[in-house]
């Protein structure tokens, strides 16, 4: 939750909260310069710039190592004699100059050390080119650039700041160049899995349009870019990560997949699938006409509306699986219809909307000719086994974790309450162990209730006056965010509604609190009756009687 007027926020879930720079550093993974840098630019404000002063930070002296990097390899394609090979492939493949300019696309010489040198002069040292994962160091001594002979595309973070990059081959038949397409290594500030190609261009439109498109390679998303589909990001040849799906989720709920219609292509769907639907996204497949091409590049160049109208015809993923696992399959045969039935429930298991997974079970009873009793109890079998990537033990110490932390969560409910009225807070103290509420909360309790019998009776709110009198700045702290979570959950309650939940979550703490200390007296006398100490049970004995 976010209060403008305190300008804080606190998160009641993971308990985390701050200012505007921690809210930023938390979601976004920066550290306090980057922070300060992104804020910075959004309200138009300019920082001084040091030219001849380097990040402090590894991580920033990576970044700026590959911002110049950047430029160094466009200025390269756009300027050198010895890139006109390039521009050359580039303008065949229907990249016109204002497109190479906003993607910052550049090129590298077949030659060993053309930026490692450049950069060298700049002032970085070795060991920084090869921690930002541009340049080798061989064993017995020496060193070369990664990427040579390559046309160079930047990968940027969500942010647009360059964390890498992918060097595709120009002359494929060059010795010993490595493979097609060679990208930046793990890097402190690039990590292949987090990151999604175009995403920084095309955040605002998907979140306008509330939906992602995801094609496989950067090529297919600079052509959609080009052809006015903006909210196209790519995985950059793999299958979608959970990192990725999470990045995604900040911006929308609604996942359309236009991977390759090769073999590697349409696993890498699938698996994405799979992990999309496990975090709770709605997901539709874009298949491309036999004729269209193999990727949404071939077909905007041969057809653009037949991209468009597939994107549009984009089938539900169940739709998807449902139409490639029954074409040609011959259904009179009863080992293809318990196969197809296999295939098809594992997939309706991964559904987690029971009315959903009811619709796909109707409509596979239908196409299969089988009693859906029976597709039901298969079904039940497939739940009980554990998927690939789910583990048991987590989901169970959630549930170890939410029963824990119940008493802290209602202690921080009624601290929230009894802060807002001074009378409330006098009926709770007659009915509450203090020593009940959260240790944290407790000190803050006694201080306040002090405060309402000892301060001058005014008309401003007794918190506020509270707050005045100087407490610590850990409780200054507390009650901004316990005032959030009164605004959150109990601000539109009535008086009485009010009172009737502060004495209901009293009851409860002082319920579990009387149960902690029975069970830890229980504990107690085991270990007295082991050790026969007949004197310690009878102390034990006195202590349990006096909780009844």
């Amino acid at each position: 939750m976010v209060s403008r007027p305190k300008q804080i926020w606190h998160c009641f879930g993971c308990q985390n909260g701050g200012d505007i720079f921690g809210f930023v550093m938390k979601m976004e993974g920066m550290e306090f310069p980057e922070a300060l840098r992104l804020l910075a630019e959004k309200a138009g404000v300019e920082l001084p710039a040091h030219s001849n002063e380097l990040s402090s930070s590894a991580r920033n002296r990576i970044l700026d190592i590959l911002k110049l990097a950047t430029k160094f390899y466009h200025k390269i394609l756009m300027e050198s004699s010895r890139a006109q090979t390039a521009r050359d492939y580039l303008q065949k493949r229907g990249l016109s100059t204002s497109i190479i300019e906003e993607w910052q696309i550049g090129f590298v010489p077949d030659v060993w050390d053309t930026l490692t040198g450049f950069l060298l002069k700049k002032g970085f040292g070795i060991n920084d080119l090869t921690a930002a994962g541009l340049t080798i160091q061989k064993p017995g001594g020496g060193n070369y650039d990664r990427f040579r002979g390559r046309i160079m595309f930047p990968l940027s973070d969500v942010h647009g700041n360059v964390v890498g990059f992918t060097g595709r081959l120009l002359n494929e038949t060059t010795e010993n160049a490595g493979g097609k397409y060679v990208n930046t290594p793990q890097t402190e500030v690039y990590d292949k899995s987090e990151i999604l190609f175009g995403l920084n261009k095309a955040k605002q439109e998907i979140k306008r349009q509330d939906r992602a498109i995801i094609v496989e390679g950067q090529m297919d998303v600079i052509a959609c870019h080009q052809a006015g589909q903006i909210n196209v990001a790519a995985s950059s040849g793999t299958a979608l990560t959970l990192e990725q799906i999470k990045l995604l989720k900040r911006f929308t709920n609604n996942l359309y997949l236009a991977f390759d219609s090769d073999a590697a292509g349409q696993n890498a769907a699938e698996r994405g699938i799979s992990l999309a639907l496990e975090e709770g996204t709605q997901v539709r497949v874009i298949t491309l006409p036999p004729d269209a091409g193999k990727d949404p590049d071939e077909c905007l160049k041969k057809n653009p509306e037949l991209w468009f109208k597939s994107v549009d015809g984009a089938q539900l993923f169940m739709e998807y699986f449902f139409k490639k696992n029954l074409a040609g399959k011959n259904f009179t045969d009863p080992t293809v219809r318990s196969q197809v039935a296999t295939t098809l429930l594992n997939q309706i298991a991964k559904i987690p909307d029971v009315i959903e997974q009811d619709f796909w079970l109707k409509k596979l009873t239908g196409v299969l000719d089988v009693d859906i009793t029976l597709l039901r109890e298969r079904l039940t079998d497939l739940r009980r086994k554990p998927m690939y990537n789910q583990k048991e033990a987590p989901a169970d110490k959630k549930n170890q974790a939410t029963e824990q932390n119940a008493p802290e969560i209602a202690s921080e409910n009624l601290m929230s309450i009894v802060l807002q009225d001074e009378e409330m807070l006098k009926i709770v103290a007659d009915r509450l162990k203090i020593v009940a509420l959260a240790e944290k909360h407790q000190n803050l309790f006694k201080d306040f209730l002090t405060f309402t019998q000892t301060a001058e009776k005014t008309p401003e709110k007794v918190i506020h006056r509270f707050r005045q009198s100087n407490p610590s700045p850990d409780s200054c702290q507390m009650i901004d965010i316990l005032e959030l979570l009164y605004e959150q959950k109990f601000a539109e309650l009535s008086q009485d509604k009010l009172l009737n939940e502060a004495l209901k979550i009293v009851d409860f703490l002082n319920l579990c609190y009387t149960g902690n200390i029975r069970r830890q007296i229980e504990r107690e006398m085991k270990l007295a009756e082991e050790k026969g100490d007949s004197s310690k049970m009878t102390e034990l004995m006195d202590k349990f009687k006096n909780l009844l």
